[in-house]
């Protein structure tokens, strides 16, 4: 086994016993080289010895040192991973990449439209309290729970812990961001004393009934139901208000419009798609471009400017500021359209829903 010097050792024999008294500093110096010189290998050859490669041993050295995890501990739980070939195939081929008009076939449809109005008015409580309190409609909240986990039937398959590590260690593309959410990963665990071996989510590490990821977990998710615990996996009531206090923290305008669909004169639209879809220009400023919203809305108002891949052609669209918020749960055009549409179609099936029973109520009555 190689040995490791350590510096009072190395001093004592550069400078003599005396360099236990504080002095000779050229001598200190002398054996400070000495000592790097001597232990470097001996580092080298116990990252080398774990096994686990270079990035996990710093990783790992981290958790210990700022948050005092048990680095055995870790080492064995990172031993037991490998890559993960569906994760690496998932990620690299992702559903909101897909042309909008083969996206919305997925995520708009009249199945998740009618799960939307049997999830709204099965917590019709829980939204109206999240509205109240957050800003956010019961409709928004309601169509990104419904985009992502299908109103809580499906929050994935896979262990957090292997698709963390899969995507932080093993996939170069995004390696710092998922090795962050690992570390937030750990972090959460272990605050709610849960087992990480456990824990299952998305092949990107989402987690629960909204799909958090682990610091989006530890820094928005709230306790709506006040029974003293944050659950994103079984409480509803918890999604729910975790939703809309997201949407809340990065700045979700109540009242306000989300996107209007554009006429564009422009000779070089794509040009102007460069300022992307967080509001940049009043719309009078954008409609001297050559771009003008197709609908009602205050020539004032700041917008942005972006396309979808349709079925004959791009679809041009203007955005206001709360578009660009819902692009910050997931940041996808196709995504963000998903939502607001699914939303719409729910507030449409919804309304002639309860039309349908009042008109049904008012027979009765005369009846």
């Amino acid at each position: 086994m190689a040995r490791f010097w350590n510096s009072e050792a190395i001093r004592s024999i550069v400078c003599g016993q005396r360099a236990s008294n504080v002095g000779f500093p050229v001598c200190a110096l002398l054996a400070a080289v000495i000592m790097l010189a001597a232990n470097g290998p001996v580092r080298a050859q116990n990252a080398q010895e774990s096994g686990l490669g270079p990035e996990v041993d710093t990783f790992i050295a981290k958790m210990a040192r700022e948050h005092e995890f048990d680095a055995l501990e870790l080492r064995k739980m990172f031993a037991s991973f490998e890559p993960n070939q569906t994760i690496i195939k998932a990620i690299g081929a992702p559903a909101t990449s897909k042309p909008w008009s083969y996206f919305r076939k997925l995520y708009v449809t009249p199945s998740r439209v009618d799960g939307g109005v049997e999830f709204w008015n099965e917590h019709a409580s829980w939204l109206e309290k999240a509205h109240a309190k957050y800003g956010v409609p019961e409709e928004i909240i309601t169509s990104i729970i419904g985009v992502e986990t299908i109103y809580g039937r499906y929050t994935g398959k896979f262990r957090v812990a292997d698709a963390l590590y899969t995507l932080g260690f093993e996939v170069p593309r995004r390696s710092r961001f998922f090795q962050g959410q690992f570390e937030h990963f750990l972090l959460l665990t272990r605050e709610n004393e849960v087992d990480p071996a456990a824990v299952k989510g998305s092949f990107a590490g989402a987690m629960g009934i909204p799909q958090f990821m682990p610091s989006s977990y530890r820094q928005y998710a709230v306790d709506f139901d006040g029974d003293g615990r944050v659950d994103l996996w079984n409480s509803v009531a918890d999604a729910i208000g975790s939703v809309a206090n997201y949407l809340s923290r990065f700045g979700w305008e109540q009242g306000e419009q989300i996107a209007l669909p554009a006429i564009v004169t422009a000779e070089e639209p794509e040009t102007l798609k460069r300022l992307g879809v967080k509001p940049s220009l009043t719309l009078a400023e954008w409609r001297s471009r050559g771009v003008e919203a197709d609908g009602q809305a205050r020539s004032h108002v700041d917008a942005g400017f972006f396309s979808l891949e349709g079925e004959e052609g791009p679809d041009y669209w203007v955005s206001f500021y709360n578009f660009y918020v819902i692009t910050r749960y997931n940041r996808s055009n196709n995504y963000a359209m998903a939502v607001y549409q699914l939303a719409q179609e729910i507030v449409g099936k919804r309304k002639l829903q309860q039309a349908a029973l009042a008109t049904d109520g008012e027979g009765q009555m005369q009846d």
